[in-house]
């Protein structure tokens, strides 16, 4: 359970970090609730919300899997990935309104890594 509790840590800072960067950036324009108009808000707001709607499923899925006896390279490989494709996504979110390869990487990574994790659960129960 060390390698989940590991990504789970790092996931929980990132999440701190971003939750942070919402605070602050609700004082700046003094936007208590919602996100006004500020379209930086709106990009601080939906980086930390997208984090906290794909980590505890994937986190969870880390888990089972460890339960599973899983190797550990590969519990690294898709812990570290995950964390490294959020990180990108947030990146992404808050440089630009628009799609930016570094969301597009971010959010078709993860979503990769969780489908994967899901279909071998699946033949894990399966088999």
């Amino acid at each position: 359970m060390e390698i989940t509790l590991l990504y789970t840590s790092l996931i929980t800072i990132l999440a701190i970090f971003l939750a942070f960067k919402v605070g602050i950036t609700r004082g700046k324009t003094n936007t208590l609730l919602g996100e006004g108009d500020s379209s930086e808000l709106l990009q601080s707001i939906r980086s930390h919300g997208n984090l906290m709607e794909s980590a505890p499923i994937t986190l969870i899925l880390l888990l089972l899997l460890e339960m599973q006896s899983v190797a550990e390279w590969k519990l690294h490989l898709i812990g570290s990935s995950f964390f490294l494709f959020r990180i990108l996504h947030a990146y992404g979110i808050s440089i630009s309104r628009e799609s930016t390869p570094y969301r597009v990487i971010g959010a078709l990574g993860s979503w990769m890594l969780m489908l994967g994790m899901s279909i071998y659960g699946v033949y894990v129960y399966l088999s």
